[in-house]
Order: C-alpha cells, then structure tokens, then sequence
C-alpha cells in the first residue's frame, strides 16, 4: 500500500495520514495530493538545492492542505489569483505560491493530470511588488550599540555578515578550513555561485580573537554547526534588549546591504561589488545599494569628467 521509501519525507507524510485516520488515495486520482507526491519524487525536485527544497515544501505544504483532494485540471487562473490575493498582506509568501504552482503545473502536465491542449493557468500572474527596498540597512546607532551588548556568538555573526556580505544561511557554515590565505572560497547556497571573497582586514582581526571551537565558525553548544534558528533567535534576542528604538525591525540581512553600502562608498563599481556580494544583476543592486550607489556613481562620474575637461583645456 506504501510505495515511498521507508525513511523518506514521503513515507513518513503518507504514514501519519494512515495513522491520524486520513483516507488513503489510490494513485490513479487525478488530486494534488498525488501530483504533489509525484513531483517530490521527480529528477527536477531532486536536483534543488536543500534551502529551495525547504521553501518549495512550506508552500507546496499550504496547497497541498487547500487543495489536496482537487483535481489540477479544475484549477483556473482566477482560483490560483485568488491564494495569491488571499496572501498579499505578506508579498513574498504570495509570490512564491504562484511561483510554485507553476511548476506543480507544469509537472501535472508531464504527468497526463492536465490535457495537453490546456495552458497553464499559473502562467501570466503578475507578482507583487515588494513595499519600499525591502531589509533596511542598520542605522549607525543601532550598529554601535549593538556591537558594545551582543553576545560573542550574536557579534561574530554580525561581523560575518558585515565583513562578507553575504546571507546568513551562507555565513553559518563557514568552516575554519574554507578560509585560506586570508580569502573565503565557497559556493553560494541560493545560487551556486563560486565565489572567493578576501576577508577584510577588520574581519581578519576579529577572527583572530575568535576561539576554534569546532569545524565551523559559528557553533553551537556542542561545538557542532549552529543552526539557522539558534542564531537567528539569538540575534533578535539581543535587539530586544537595546535602547535603540525598534531595533527589532531590522533584521540580520539588512547587515547584506550595509556591507554593499559600504563597498559603494569605498569607491567600488557595480562590477567590484558584484564580485564581493554575488549579485547577478544590476536591478538588486540598486535595491541593496540605494541612494548611495546612485550618488557615488554620479560623484565618480562627474569627477572622471572634469579630468578630461581639464585635460582638454591645458593642451
């Protein structure tokens, strides 16, 4: 009756439905139910990354818990419109189911739950726009204070974060041996993309004080890797205690964009700064750069300009 593999995902979720009383679904419905279990099963689902697999089973999880006895071919865009509207109070969540049905669709498709003659009816919704530029850079006092009452593992994330510009899902597994003749050589967890980043010299100094208390940077108790939840309940931990008011708003990737702010005014191109942060396109940096990318631009600009301007003028 079970034909997951004992141990898998899969398994366990058919599992506590036969338990909890829930009626088995024979594998020839056509239900989400059993094109969500298909896709799980799929070469193109076994090829993400770990984080994307996380993020694809908590919202794929929602549809599945709304639509699980529905049959895809029923499911028109004004229905898929709808989840997404139903979410909007939170623009990434709503993105990201239609995103997902998308590919939940497109694998029905695949596998004969949707007539070929049909589009897919995720195709063609407009995402939400994100409010404003998204994390807020931290204001200096905010970065003073917290640098004088954080914790030593609630600090060494911090300076990570500052001193890489990197997301923190990526900064925590740094281990002591990916640090090489001053440089972090490492593959970017969102992207793949290899990058080698000089650490810079501040971070060099803190590191240096920072004792080796397992294989990676940032640990926990043990000595073992932190997890994502530790560090980022410790972080906001900190930020409740601070007297800067609504420390709590600003959250650790926030640091992502102090760290490319700084590169800007450290006279770097979108070029140099790419090469640091792993960017790929100039739209992102504009929102991580913001103003003082536009006006350190301008300023390098109009500078290069009166060069020439005067080199014009003495000949």
């Amino acid at each position: 009756m079970m034909k997951e593999t004992f141990g898998s995902v899969e398994f366990w979720e058919h599992y506590n439905r036969l338990v909890n009383g829930a009626p088995a679904v024979s594998s020839g419905r056509r239900t989400f139910e059993n094109l969500i279990l298909s896709y799980y099963k799929s070469k193109k689902f076994e090829k993400l990354k770990p984080r994307t697999k996380q993020d694809y089973r908590t919202y794929i999880g929602h549809i599945r818990e709304i639509w699980g006895e529905k049959d895809p071919a029923k499911i028109e865009t004004k229905h898929i419109y709808g989840l997404q509207q139903a979410n909007a109070d939170k623009w990434r969540r709503a993105n990201y189911l239609v995103q997902v049905m998308v590919v939940l669709m497109n694998h029905a498709r695949l596998i004969g739950f949707l007539p070929r003659d049909q589009s897919n009816p995720a195709h063609g919704i407009p995402l939400l726009e994100q409010e404003g530029d998204g994390w807020e850079p931290w204001p200096d006092k905010l970065r003073k204070e917290f640098e004088q009452k954080a914790t030593p593992r609630a600090r060494l994330v911090y300076e990570l974060s500052i001193g890489l510009g990197q997301r923190i899902g990526d900064t925590r597994k740094i281990r002591w041996s990916d640090i090489q003749d001053g440089a972090w050589d490492f593959n970017q967890g969102k992207t793949d993309k290899p990058l080698w980043i000089p650490l810079t010299k501040r971070l060099q100094d803190f590191l240096s004080e920072v004792p080796k208390a397992g294989s990676t940077v940032l640990t926990n108790r043990s000595g073992g890797p932190a997890s994502y939840r530790s560090l980022a309940g410790e972080m906001r931990d900190v930020k409740a205690g601070l007297e800067f008011d609504r420390a709590q708003e600003y959250v650790t990737h926030g640091l992502r964009k102090n760290a490319t702010i700084e590169l800007y005014l450290a006279g770097c191109d979108d070029e140099m700064v790419k090469a640091v942060t792993g960017h790929s396109g100039v739209e992102m940096l504009k929102k991580y750069g913001g103003q003082v990318r536009q006006r350190e631009l301008a300023r390098r600009a109009q500078i290069a300009r009166n060069s020439k301007e005067q080199d014009g003028t003495e000949t």
